[in-house]
């Protein structure tokens, strides 16, 4: 007994263009490219840590740092780790430009005096100086050396910068120090809030 053969029928011309439509509107769309490997794979990514997701593919990847890694071993307490961040948010704030992008400032009526943004600026200033001040001499320049933009980009190791700094070569007293800092500054922005 023999089957009957299924013939092909002809594609029909506006499925297909109605499918390529949408993979060119995919092709288009940055949610749906994903994350370069290759990228990845470069020496300024190193601190990059990828996870994948369904399949092969990298679906989730952050940059972290020391403040990161401290954290996720338990070594730094949440408030200190917070308190960098609120430095590190401070010191983004004080040296961004007018033209840079992303000022998210609350306008009203869509207007904005000529002087908002040096205001904002020199109160950022005024916070980084309250809180570092609060926190030591020594709490402060640590900080403010590894929260500079190469070390926060990844280009420097926060060792040699805890070791220029400080003086310290030993790994386990280097992380000591950066705790101790961190934790400086959590108490100094705890003394600035209470002080409100």
């Amino acid at each position: 007994m023999t089957r009957k053969r299924k013939t092909a029928r002809p594609a029909d011309p506006m499925a297909i263009a109605r499918r390529r439509a949408e993979e060119r509107a995919a092709a288009r769309d940055p949610a749906t490219w994903g994350i370069d490997a290759a990228a990845l794979r470069l020496e300024v990514n190193r601190a990059v840590e990828a996870r994948p997701g369904a399949g092969r593919a990298v679906a989730r990847a952050a940059r972290t740092d020391v403040f990161d890694r401290l954290l996720a071993r338990g070594a730094l307490t949440t408030a200190a780790h917070n308190a960098v961040r609120r430095l590190q948010d401070d010191i983004a704030l004080l040296h961004r430009t007018a033209t840079g992008g992303g000022d998210f400032s609350p306008r009203v009526d869509r207007s904005r005096s000529p002087g908002d943004f040096d205001d904002a600026r020199r109160r950022a200033g005024e916070r980084i100086e309250a809180a570092l001040s609060r926190s030591g001499v020594a709490s402060a320049r640590l900080l403010g050396a590894l929260c500079e933009a190469e070390c926060v980009l990844g280009r420097g190791d926060w060792r040699e910068i805890v070791s220029q700094t400080s003086g310290e070569r030993l790994p386990d007293a280097q992380s000591a120090i950066l705790r101790a800092a961190c934790d400086n500054l959590a108490g100094a922005y705890a003394q600035i809030d209470r002080g409100r």
